[in-house]
């Protein structure tokens, strides 16, 4: 809903004049566990839609009063679309006589952005993050997959060219090195789990491109291929080439830059026997 009814500036007009939004996910992965207070209303928003015949579930918009009296409900699959949601929101507007609440108050309720927490695989930070984004440009927009992951200083140096070397030299990043990065590549899917992607092939070459004093240049480029666990029994498969471009400092020989990118990924899923293709985008980049 981010990227379709969320988007929508009538929509978001709507909530944030008339409403308190809250986003909550049903979803554990990469979060503490919810505590016993959340527990216990969403607990009791579900039993008042059973109890009411409402459409609700664990991708669900629900409408609740001030008191907590739940109002109305609208099903992801409808409210993704707009032309499904506003006319709910106007109507529920029209029906409880809401009146516009003021920008102090709109100001006021604000959330504050959430900071990106770094992976749960790696329990001690001892090198900068590694950030990897996904995007598939067909079908459905599902936005902007989003993964920060900490490099511990053994990963750093693998992307650093031998101290003798010349411009041309080359050298292979070991696979070790490059399939925890590259098992963060799937598509942005509920599927949040990169632990239970397996990397069948992720190779990264290094050339050295220029070297003075003061830093060095790396020219990257590699391939991957990922299993993606979509459900069962189908399973994902994501192949990508990538290039990219690092920098080492090298008065104090340290990485201080990595990009690669893969404009042409493929996704492919079998349903019924018969391949589906989506094309992916992926994005690696080092950062804070």
């Amino acid at each position: 809903m981010r990227v379709s009814s969320l988007s929508d500036p009538r929509v978001m007009d709507l909530i944030s004049t008339y409403f308190v939004p809250v986003l909550v996910s049903r979803d554990d992965y990469q979060r503490t566990p919810r505590s016993e207070d959340e527990k216990a209303e969403l607990l009791r928003i579900d039993r008042e839609c059973a109890r009411r015949g409402l459409k609700g579930g664990s991708v669900c918009v629900f409408l609740l009063a001030a008191n907590g009296d739940l109002l109305a409900t609208q099903r992801v699959q409808q409210a993704c679309k707009p032309e499904n949601l506003l006319p709910l929101l106007q109507q529920l507007i029209a029906e409880q006589k809401l009146r516009p609440r003021s920008q102090e108050a709109i100001q006021a309720s604000a959330a504050q952005p959430a900071a990106i927490a770094p992976s749960r695989d790696r329990k001690e930070v001892e090198g900068p993050f590694l950030h990897i984004w996904t995007r598939l440009d067909t079908g459905p927009n599902y936005g902007l997959g989003h993964d920060r992951v900490a490099l511990s200083v053994a990963q750093c140096q693998a992307f650093l060219p031998p101290a003798d070397a010349k411009p041309g030299t080359s050298w292979n990043i070991p696979e070790e090195i490059t399939r925890p990065l590259f098992q963060y590549g799937y598509p942005p899917f509920p599927q949040w789990e990169a632990k239970d992607c397996k990397v069948q092939k992720g190779t990264l070459k290094a050339t050295l491109a220029a070297i003075s004093e003061d830093e060095a240049r790396i020219q990257l480029e590699g391939e991957m291929l990922l299993k993606f666990p979509l459900g069962r029994p189908s399973e994902g498969y994501i192949t990508a080439r990538f290039v990219g471009l690092a920098r080492e400092d090298r008065k104090k020989q340290t990485l201080t830059s990595l990009m690669l990118m893969s404009e042409q990924a493929e996704y492919v899923w079998y349903w019924q026997g018969k391949p589906q293709l989506r094309k992916m985008r992926i994005a690696l980049e080092l950062g804070p």
